[in-house]
């Protein structure tokens, strides 16, 4: 019961944060994240893509060729995403779910774009696992994450204050990559982008 009313304020919470939120991500956005999606969308091959954790959208215009499904927990991040699509002309099928029961059948993903995503996820290996599953064997899922700090230093940093972030959704001393392995994935490529905080990553199924 518990793990349902979590769930429960965590699509309360992202519904109260849509209206701001893009504002409240636009210097990151400006000065890293954006460049970062464009490099991340430049790998992806497939024709029948899972963007999981969509949220308003902001992976929408680095689309390229290919059926896109966006899936959230927040029907109003939803509505800032389809807002975004029609404003881009660009294409994709929004679908109010958790990441942790994605309601599709297994082996049918030729390719899954997360951002920023399981840094929130209650249970992250369990949300990686739905991935796993969905997703056709030797196909990949293409991250861009942040997580704990390799330097002891900053990890202590984090862990303290990680419970006044989670306040306000993300965990930030999450081991993401340990993570995606627990998942069943095999890790084919990771690029520390900066420091190695926030991370580009390539898993394999």
């Amino acid at each position: 019961m518990g793990e349902y009313i979590k769930k429960g304020l965590d699509k309360k919470r992202y519904d109260k944060a849509a209206a701001r939120y893009d504002i409240f991500e636009s210097p990151m956005e400006l000065v890293f994240f954006s460049k970062w999606r464009k490099r991340l969308f430049g790998r992806i091959k497939g024709d029948y893509i899972l963007d999981v954790g969509i949220g308003t959208g902001k992976n929408i215009p680095h689309y390229g060729k290919g059926r896109f499904i966006g899936v959230d927990i927040s029907i109003k991040m939803l509505e800032k995403a389809k807002k975004r699509a029609e404003k881009l002309g660009k294409k994709v099928e929004l679908i109010q779910c958790d990441a942790e029961a994605l309601p599709f059948k297994s082996k049918v993903f030729d390719a899954v774009v997360s951002t920023y995503v399981f840094c929130s996820v209650e249970n992250p290996v369990r949300g990686l696992r739905e991935l796993y599953r969905i997703l056709k064997p030797g196909d990949r899922v293409y991250f861009l994450e942040h997580m704990r700090c390799e330097s002891e230093t900053g990890g202590v940093i984090l862990d303290a204050l990680n419970p006044l972030v989670r306040v306000f959704g993300p965990e930030i001393n999450r081991r993401t990559v340990k993570n995606i392995e627990e998942g069943g994935f095999r890790v084919v490529k990771e690029n520390w982008l900066l420091t190695s905080v926030f991370r580009f990553i390539i898993a394999e199924k």
